[in-house]
């Protein structure tokens, strides 16, 4: 005797919902990329002049603190 198979609908949904969810996870990781991309592209040139402006005040900084050293120094 031989039992016929009966087509499990079940499994077949499980397998197509994760196919649909990688799917959807493709489209939206090809999406972030190019996002991620356009603010690199918006933002670099931003990035030079902030560097500039931070060694500019790490100058200053430092000329500041070696003028307070010498008046105290003198005050000594």
């Amino acid at each position: 005797m031989t039992e016929t198979k009966k087509f499990n609908w079940s499994m077949a949904a499980v397998v197509v919902s994760l196919v649909a969810q990688a799917a959807a996870l493709v489209f939206w990781g090809g999406g972030l990329s190019s996002r991620v991309a356009a603010l690199e592209a918006r933002t670099a040139p931003l990035a030079d002049g902030t560097l500039a402006r931070l060694d500019e005040h790490t100058l200053s900084v430092s000329k500041a603190l070696e003028r307070l050293e010498r008046k105290e120094e003198v005050r000594l």
